[in-house]
């Protein structure tokens, strides 16, 4: 007897072990990736202001509210940019090295997936 894989369509047909083993090590590397992206963020964010006082691009003292988070939008999306440019090819273990050689020594896959799970449930309110 042969199985008729057509039969079911997608919406009831079961992935192949090794297309279930490639999402989940996809999910693990999307994991990392943002979770590593939102520590450099967190890390060089504080030089926005500062860096465009200091470029001239804005004067000292008191700045509108609109021009900082125009500053920040526009310095969001350049590093974004720069970072998909990065690290878009860049391995699980590459990742993990860099996050500790620059941002904490004992941060493992772990601790950055677990990172992960805890912006997931912050974005999405769970």
């Amino acid at each position: 007897m042969t199985i008729n894989h057509n039969a079911l369509s997608s919406r009831f047909q079961v992935p192949t072990l090794k297309e279930q083993e490639r999402k989940a090590a996809f999910r693990k590397w999307q994991a990392v990736f943002y979770s590593l992206r939102q520590l450099i963020w967190d890390r060089t964010k504080n030089n926005i202001l500062s860096d465009a006082i200091a470029s001239g691009a804005v004067e000292r003292g008191d700045i509108p509210e609109e021009i900082i988070r125009q500053l920040y939008s526009e310095a969001w999306q350049e590093f974004i940019s720069e970072y998909d440019a990065a690290f878009v090819k860049a391995s699980v273990e590459e990742m993990v090295e860099y996050a500790k050689e620059r941002i904490e020594k004992t941060l493992t896959l772990e601790r950055l997936l677990e990172l992960n799970r805890e912006r997931s449930a912050k974005r999405f309110n769970r």
